[in-house]
């Protein structure tokens, strides 16, 4: 079923509609916590994919004439490489799987972008035929987007041993569904899928990343607020029986002396004001372990450790471990 005198299916517009909404909704979400980095890669994800449901529902078309159908080619097939180009910098910024660094900021430019463009302009020149042209273009760009899933899922697979030993797939599955789909979009384009299938394979990725990414964010809320409360119910403590510190009998010096036999590094966390989660975790970033190990260690999500992370830099003023592992020397001199 097409909608009124164009080539969209309908089912391509309510992806389209249902998209919009998330955006919308999403983004203000945002704009109350402009501080979370996750969301700004999923909302990017979103207007990338609602511009290629949009030009591939729409183009190729020739009864739209104000636009040569050259020029719509080139918008069909550029929102979707732009859509292949992202999906593996938005794991790698998601997962922080660093095997993909390259693939995310180079090789996306060397095997996807670099053979289709070289390839089609070379091929059209000589032949002056479109789809000959799609089709050599799209031979290297094909295979590669193949092998960036493959590293995907194994960059994945390796993140989330410890879910795997304790034999928790859920987050696995997921993963592997929603790659999967963005791995074959080259792939399928050479093939020159229908339009429904196309859309159902993308959107599909698309549904697996955003349960991930809710499922995600809710984890983080919990996290913060059981923080919140942490906090909450340490201040009602001092607050209520500060006698139960330094008693009244005892003079104000002992406080002082008191407080002076407190391990350095817990005296530093307290000037730097930081939560009790924020102490675990800045505790084991300085003692050299990596996110995910911080992340298996304390239970929690890797999200939610780099969430931490960024706050302690924050209130210590620093902008990575060796800076903050000085502020904490300094203090200790």
């Amino acid at each position: 079923m097409l909608i009124g005198n164009t080539d969209m299916h309908v089912l391509t517009l309510l992806f389209i509609v249902f998209e919009t909404v998330m955006f919308g909704y999403q983004f203000l979400l945002y704009l109350s916590r402009p501080q979370e980095k996750q969301r700004v890669y999923y909302l990017i994800l979103l207007v990338l994919l609602i511009t290629k449901n949009t030009a591939s529902g729409l183009f190729p078309d020739p009864r739209i004439d104000f636009i040569p159908l050259i020029d719509q080619y080139i918008l069909t097939y550029g929102a979707g490489f732009m859509m292949a180009s992202y999906f593996p910098f938005y794991f790698y910024k998601a997962y922080g799987i660093v095997n993909l660094r390259w693939h995310a900021t180079k090789g996306i430019f060397l095997f996807l972008h670099i053979p289709f463009f070289f390839l089609f302009a070379v091929t059209f020149f000589a032949t002056r035929n479109i789809d000959t042209s799609i089709n050599v273009g799209l031979a290297i760009p094909s295979m590669y987007g193949l092998i960036l899933g493959y590293v995907i899922l194994a960059g994945i697979k390796k993140r989330l041993r410890g879910q795997i030993e304790r034999r928790e797939y859920f987050e696995l599955i997921a993963v592997f569904l929603a790659v999967i789909p963005y791995a074959s979009l080259a792939f399928c384009a050479y093939f020159r899928i229908s339009q429904v299938k196309e859309v159902l394979l993308t959107n599909g990725g698309f549904i697996f990343i955003s349960i991930l990414f809710i499922r995600n964010s809710i984890r983080q809320s919990r996290e913060e607020y059981r923080t919140l409360q942490e906090m909450s119910f340490a201040g009602t403590d001092i607050n209520l029986d500060p006698s139960f510190l330094i008693p009244d009998e005892i003079p104000e010096s002992t406080g002082d002396d008191f407080r002076s036999i407190q391990a350095p590094r817990e005296m530093t966390m307290d000037s730097l004001k930081l939560s009790p989660r924020e102490r675990e975790v800045a505790t084991l970033l300085i003692d050299g372990l990596k996110y995910r190990e911080i992340a298996e260690a304390l239970g929690i999500e890797f999200g939610t450790v780099r969430t931490h992370v960024q706050n302690v830099y924050q209130k210590a003023d620093v902008k990575n471990r060796t800076d903050l592992g000085r502020v904490f020397d300094s203090k200790q001199a």
